[in-house]
């Protein structure tokens, strides 16, 4: 199987590049910021759902250092650079699309392109871009279109390279979890899958589980969120690494 952290990341580019197209506004894409930052708009907050934990439970450095230790006894380095380099790199293409792209809000709507990410495989289409200096709404009531006979008559698709689909990442979950001995990062792992698999449904709140479970792994298991970025403090708000979902059974008697 091919790298799919390299893939990932090739596609969050692939978004971007996209999105830069100038002289032209985009429908189910945007722009993605110059600076990068965790800096997160309270309106763009993944939902909150029960049995997570409050803040003050946060597992501290110590928590997690001790918590990793368990997770990964009797797993080979190799397999521990495995998990550790797809779980990194699969939230990190989440967050980006949190952030930056309004992920779940496209995602609310069953209907939206975006969901091609998770359905096909290859080139496909996340959205419509037309001329900028079009007024939509105005030339649709002069016509008398509709917002679909619009984007057929002025719109161009906006299409991106996508390797793997909801199915690829549900088998490499499964592929993570036969390598892994402690019955807890097991069980989280098969979450993932579980998630997964209720979000080809195309219910966003499952993708946002996803979301949430990817992040406590990266941040709070196999990396500690607080001091990922301590060296870029000046340019990168810590506020989305440094929070924890709860999600992790591993810290539920904190």
């Amino acid at each position: 199987m091919r790298h799919f952290g390299a893939l990932l990341l090739i596609g969050a580019l692939a978004v971007f590049l996209i999105g830069c197209s100038s002289g032209t506004i985009d429908k189910d894409t945007k722009e993605s910021p110059e600076v990068v930052s965790a800096a997160v708009p309270e309106e763009a907050e993944p939902s909150e759902t029960q049995g997570e934990s409050p803040a003050s439970t946060v597992p501290g450095k110590k928590d997690v250092l001790a918590a990793r230790e368990r997770a990964l006894e009797g797993m080979s380095p190799e397999q521990i650079e495995r998990l550790s380099e797809v779980i990194i790199a699969a939230n990190l293409r989440l967050e980006s699309g949190y952030l930056y792209d309004d992920m779940f809000g496209k995602l609310e709507d069953p209907d939206s392109l975006y969901w091609n990410y998770f359905d096909q495989t290859g080139e496909i289409q996340i959205g419509w871009a037309y001329d900028g200096s079009l007024d939509m709404e105005a030339v649709c009531q002069a016509e008398g279109l509709t917002e679909e006979a619009f984007y057929a008559k002025y719109g161009t698709a906006v299409s991106a390279a996508n390797n793997y689909a909801a199915d690829d990442f549900i088998t490499l979950m499964e592929e993570l979890e036969a390598s892994v001995q402690n019955e807890n990062l097991k069980a989280e792992l098969h979450d993932l899958a579980r998630e997964m698999e209720l979000a080809k449904g195309r219910e966003m709140e499952h993708v946002n589980n996803v979301y949430k479970k990817l992040h406590d792994l990266d941040y709070f298991l196999l990396r500690y969120g607080p001091e990922v970025f301590e060296n870029y403090i000046s340019i990168y708000d810590t506020s989305t690494v440094s929070k924890y979902y709860g999600t992790l059974s591993v810290y539920n008697t904190l």
